[in-house]
């Protein structure tokens, strides 16, 4: 039993929800009956369970699908809050998850506000209820900064930050809100190394800040910086690489306060370094991944307690015993493309199995020599190499409870831009 795209429902087999659509665990009750319903008449054999993952009816599903494992999911979440004593020194990022529903969940659990990259994952925070946010992409286009604008004075209520790099995005943030007689709250983003966005340390940094400062239309917000060039494997090398930024950012602070403005937040980090920013005095730490996790966490970060909550549903549609090859929908329509090939996913209780070839709509995994191949028809769960930007390939997500069971479908409700 499922959700039609037109809202009604069938008993056919399921279609992904339309964006559009806004699904609730009050709305779907009916439907998550019929799931469970649905899963006591399926054999054992169709079923999915690799401890603690366990999907009791994967037909129930239409493939290829996203699915979230709900005790994983909140276990992540209170571990990202656990590791910082609270989650009042948070900023976390909604580019994983892209979702209403799960920035819910995190601010119950105490994270202060958001961190976000496109005006519409803005909204989504602050339409979930968030005191603050930021959006930590520089914004030189004029109808962004009016669209920028237009959102702070809807939630004038709340703390809404842009962050500036260069002279320009300061005037035009300037401009535009002196010409709409209202002021906008702005922070400096710093550069410590990846050459991407900000300003460097020293005199550029505190001249931008003295140009917000000068600016009556203009707001002094803080400071933020990204060090998403330091993936270190090893936690030592990980923290000192962070805490010198920490210390780095405290002196300019410091010169920023001599000099009669105010700094009243930092901002910094990524999921691999946003607790030692967390814990630093005055300082917000801002992770993004940690709340799904992925194999480059994995990978790069085995001491972390986090583990994988966001996987997609495959189907084995085809086999080639003789080239010891299997294909599924797994295509790269349905994750993402940025690890290489062979990164991009591996298969839950056969990670040995790696991505020989994909295209939009084909997965073919190649597998270990002796091994057993799945037959046509199996389900896999793709474990992704890069979370984030698999979210945006799905309209939603499907819930999965500890028992096996659909019990919730949480919309990827900033999964577009505009």
């Amino acid at each position: 039993m499922v959700v039609r795209r037109s809202g009604t429902i069938s008993s056919d087999g399921p279609s992904h929800p339309s964006q559009s659509q806004t699904l609730n665990a009050t709305a779907m009750t009916p439907i998550f009956n019929g799931l469970r319903q649905s899963r006591r008449r399926r054999s054992a054999a169709q079923m999915i369970e690799h401890d603690p993952y366990f999907i009791a009816d994967p037909d129930a599903i239409e493939t290829p699908a996203m699915v979230v494992f709900e005790q994983q999911l909140d276990a992540n979440i209170a571990d990202l809050c656990g590791l910082v004593g609270g989650g009042a020194n948070l900023m976390a990022h909604v580019k994983t998850h892209k979702s209403e529903a799960i920035a819910r969940k995190q601010l119950a659990a105490g994270i202060a506000g958001f961190k976000c990259a496109t005006l519409q994952e803005l909204e989504l925070a602050l339409d979930a209820g968030a005191p603050e946010a930021i959006l930590a992409y520089p914004m030189v286009q004029r109808r962004k900064v009016e669209r920028f604008a237009d959102i702070s004075a809807t939630y004038d209520d709340r703390k809404v930050y842009a962050a500036v790099g260069d002279p320009r995005h300061v005037d035009v943030l300037a401009q535009i809100a002196q010409n709409r007689s209202q002021k906008l709250a702005v922070m400096v983003d710093l550069d410590v190394g990846m050459h991407r966005t900000g300003a460097g340390l020293d005199e550029e940094a505190t001249a931008l800040y003295s140009a917000i400062h000068a600016a009556p239309s203009l707001i002094c917000g803080g400071l933020h910086v990204y060090d998403g060039h330091e993936h270190f494997r090893d936690p030592s090398a990980r923290n000192a690489a962070a805490q010198r930024h920490v210390d780095d950012l405290k002196t300019l602070k410091g010169r920023l306060e001599e000099q009669g403005m105010s700094v009243p937040r930092i901002v910094g980090g990524g999921s691999f370094s946003y607790a030692t920013y967390a814990r630093a005095e005055g300082f917000h730490g801002s992770p993004g991944t940690v709340i799904y996790w992925d194999l480059n966490g994995t990978g790069r970060m085995s001491d972390q307690p986090y583990r994988w909550a966001a996987m997609v549903l495959c189907q084995v549609v085809d086999r080639h015993p003789d080239q010891l090859t299997v294909t599924t929908d797994l295509g790269y329509k349905a994750i993402a493309g940025d690890p290489p090939l062979a990164n991009r996913a591996r298969l839950l209780g056969h990670e040995q199995a790696t991505l020989l070839l994909q295209n939009e709509e084909h997965g073919v995994f190649s597998w270990p020599d002796g091994a057993s191949l799945p037959q046509v028809g199996d389900y896999q769960l793709a474990i992704p190499g890069h979370v984030c930007p698999t979210t945006i390939r799905f309209p939603g997500s499907y819930v999965i409870d500890s028992q096996g069971a659909v019990v919730d479908y949480y919309p990827h409700t900033a999964r577009d831009r505009q």
